[in-house]
């Protein structure tokens, strides 16, 4: 406890360069903290943009089915025998079946190609959640031809609830067929791959619009997201060579891996930082040890031995270390926090440039870790005491004799 004290008492003869020393380790740990709930929430958006978009967690398509753009085309429907069946209601919280194709909406003068998406009133909600929703207007009612349009939709064809609009598409056979529609409401879903050009019909319409009875997707939701992997084989040898089956993984793997590039960037500049404030610090306990050489040589004289010395100038490094780690996941955990809990809506930005593509969810958020604070305090803790190590050495070589004469 003695030591502790001199160790606090030394801080506090140069309030200001200690404070200095601080400086990099608060800036650097309260990077990394916020940077990781940064990244890892963006990863779990792509997740869930992914799972809640287009795909669930298992989807299954007619093999070759073009994913570019808005291509979406109904020559090919797909296939669901029994067994398949057998399986999807055994095996899954929910499925269910969609039809995605491209027709144009047309409103007086204006036309607008659009994705459009059948899906079935009664088991779609079950497969994709839509707790993000926000509707304005009501669902679609079946005997009124009515659909639901997106945001970007409404914007560029200056639509609202109650306006009428003609879908014009190329049916399964290969004719051209065009029903009058009317919007019963715009849906922001969350999704800017939906939220930009999409429309939202229900499937009777839909096959009525393509002239089929069957789908063109299938939808699966499991118990656990993890469990996707397996399902998809079990669910590609049941459906067999026609289908192709693929999951949320694989759907999101490219926007997964420039995640993970980020990370590592991320790791590396705080890794500068650390190691800068590491030199900074060092430096710091290294000045202090010289200035305080008789005094060194006192305490020696009296007694102390060369580990306690290393000890006093490591216990300084360490409180260095901890109050600058703490300060920094204060304000780096703090703000990780409230971006948690209160998401930035990017859908209007997102919107206005025409991101039809982009697989993600329109909120921006973050994931608040625990367990990340903790690692950046152990880390910046341990930076500091390795960097008090060499002016500890320094100081406790120091011979009694030589250090009370010095001036």
């Amino acid at each position: 406890m003695i030591t502790l004290r001199l160790a606090f008492r030394n801080l506090l003869r140069s309030p200001r360069r200690s404070i200095l020393s601080m400086a990099a380790v608060v800036v650097g740990i309260g990077v990394f903290i916020l940077g990781e709930g940064f990244i890892s929430g963006v990863e779990e958006n792509v997740k869930m943009a992914s799972i809640e978009g287009l795909n669930g967690h298992v989807l299954a398509r007619p093999a070759g089915y073009p994913t570019e753009g808005l291509q979406h085309p109904v020559d090919e429907l797909l296939e669901i025998n029994e067994a398949a069946r057998r399986l999807l209601d055994q095996e899954t919280r929910a499925w269910t079946g969609r039809i995605l194709f491209s027709p144009t909406a047309a409103t007086g003068t204006d036309h607008l190609r659009v994705r459009a998406i059948g899906y079935d009133p009664q088991r779609d909600p079950q497969v994709f959640s839509r707790d993000l929703w926000r509707l304005e207007g009501s669902e679609p009612e079946a005997a009124r031809d009515e659909i639901l349009v997106t945001p970007g939709v409404a914007r560029l064809l200056e639509l609202a609830p109650g306006d009428p609009l003609v879908l014009q598409v190329r049916t399964h056979a290969g004719a051209i067929n065009a029903l009058r529609v009317s919007v019963s409401g715009v849906a922001s879903t969350g999704l800017t791959n939906m939220d930009v050009l999409g429309i939202l019909v229900p499937l009777p319409l839909a096959q009525r619009l393509v002239a089929a009875e069957g789908t063109t997707h299938l939808s699966a939701r499991l118990a656990s997201r993890d469990e996707s992997e397996a399902f998809a084989a079990r669910l590609s040898h049941a459906l067999g060579e026609g289908a192709e089956v693929i999951t949320w993984q694989e759907d999101a793997r490219d926007l997964l891996a420039l995640q993970s590039i980020r990370r590592k960037a991320l790791q590396f500049v705080v890794v500068i930082l650390l190691v800068l404030a590491g030199f900074g610090m060092a430096n710091t306990v290294l000045m202090a040890a010289h200035e305080r050489v008789r005094e060194i040589g006192t305490l020696r004289s009296m007694g102390m031995t060369m580990g306690t010395v290393v000890l006093l100038f490591l216990l300084e490094g360490l409180v260095l270390g901890t109050v600058g780690s703490v300060l920094g996941a204060l304000w780096g955990g703090g703000l990780a926090a409230w971006w948690a809990a209160n998401s930035i809506d990017m859908g209007d930005l997102v919107t206005d440039l025409g991101g039809a593509n982009m697989a993600v969810g329109a909120l921006i958020y973050t994931r608040f870790s625990m367990a990340t604070v903790v690692t950046g305090i152990g880390f910046g803790m341990v930076i500091s005491v390795l960097s008090s190590l060499y002016p500890a050495r320094v100081a406790s070589s120091m011979p009694p004799a030589e250090a009370v004469r010095a001036e």
